[in-house]
């Protein structure tokens, strides 16, 4: 592209630049509306009372969704191809953080681990070890168990409390300055 014809380009953008900028846009319209994003909800260790507590809650809260209204957050902005999103609203309702960095990794963790697929204890798939969709392991049995009051195998199976429960491994490690995708490898 030879100077002459780079300078008339460059003149023509900067007065239909212009022009825009004086007769744009003015006046009437709508302000634009950003919603609130929630806090994020940190834990540290629990005590025996809490862990029971926190237990009930989501017992509750999962056993009651059919009967109840199901509020939607907004989700954060995030690559529209990220794998597993279906699972992101009900992560961000169990404590996950709100945030593009955090939901993109998520998904990515989803689908190395079950293609975004609740592999449960009855799964065909089902490897004997690792349970649901973020696929907790066994090793964990005690503190699912003592946590939600029931057996890992039927607990781990509900995709709720199941995130309920990645999230808690994440945060806990997070927490105290590591990286909270450890028990996936993913750091």
């Amino acid at each position: 592209m030879n100077l002459k014809r780079l300078a008339i380009i460059s003149i023509t953008t900067y007065a239909l630049c212009a022009l825009w900028a004086i007769t744009g846009v003015q006046g009437d319209a709508e302000p634009i509306i950003t919603p609130s994003v929630p806090s994020t909800v940190t834990l540290g260790m629990l005590t025996p009372q809490q862990l029971e507590e926190r237990a009930e809650e989501l017992t509750a809260t999962t056993t009651t969704t059919t009967t109840s209204t199901v509020l939607f957050t907004r989700l954060a902005d995030f690559d529209p191809d990220t794998k597993c999103q279906e699972w992101f609203q009900t992560a961000i309702t169990v404590g996950w953080p709100n945030n593009t960095e955090t939901l993109e990794k998520l998904g990515r963790l989803l689908w190395k681990e079950t293609r975004c697929l609740n592999v449960s204890y009855t799964h065909p798939s089902f490897n004997g070890h690792d349970h649901g969709v973020a696929q907790i392991n066994q090793i964990h049995r005690k503190y699912v168990e003592q946590l939600f009051n029931m057996p890992m195998e039927e607990s781990m199976s509900d995709p709720t409390l199941n995130l309920r429960f990645a999230y808690l491994l994440y945060s806990d490690i997070a927490e105290t300055g590591g990286c909270g995708w450890k028990p996936w490898r993913l750091c």
